[in-house]
């Protein structure tokens, strides 16, 4: 009456129509197979790096974490002080924790209006956070991305 399952499948795992295995449904080489969290993912990494290339002993020391949205306290700081929503945001090591920057995603992305305008965002607010944690201008974090530009 009750018979034993086996440990391992007999046989190829199929779908449940029976037509055999599945094969990805969008190839590796089409930009469409990474989701926009993990391009924006890679935007943070490749901005991080481009800094870590001139600042590697500094930038180690430097947490980055990626969030969807700020958070309601910080949400309701901006508002009180007449800002704007924050696309990032940055807190300075302590002596129990590491400096920190967080980058806000979905602000970014809907200010930006292509790909390219949302990477500069993200390095923006990169340099601009990682400028404040080490209170120097932002044209001598990146020169090569900043050059001597007193509005920002």
């Amino acid at each position: 009456m009750f018979e034993k399952l086996p440990d391992q499948p007999s046989g190829p795992r199929r779908n449940r129509h029976g037509r055999g295995r599945r094969g990805p449904l969008i190839p590796m080489h089409v930009p469409a197979y990474r989701t926009r969290p993990e391009r924006f993912d890679d935007a943070v990494m490749a901005s991080a790096q481009r800094l870590a290339q001139r600042w590697e002993s500094r930038m180690v020391l430097i947490d980055f974490r990626i969030l969807p949205v700020p958070s309601d306290k910080l949400l309701d700081l901006a508002h009180a002080a007449g800002d704007r929503v924050p696309l990032s945001s940055s807190r300075a090591a302590t002596a129990t924790e590491r400096a920190r920057v967080s980058i806000y995603r979905l602000p970014l992305e809907q200010l930006a209006s292509s790909t390219v305008e949302l990477v500069d965002l993200v390095h923006q607010c990169i340099v601009h956070e990682v400028s404040e944690l080490w209170m120097i201008p932002v044209n001598e974090v990146d020169p090569e991305y900043f050059p001597e530009d007193p509005d920002f």
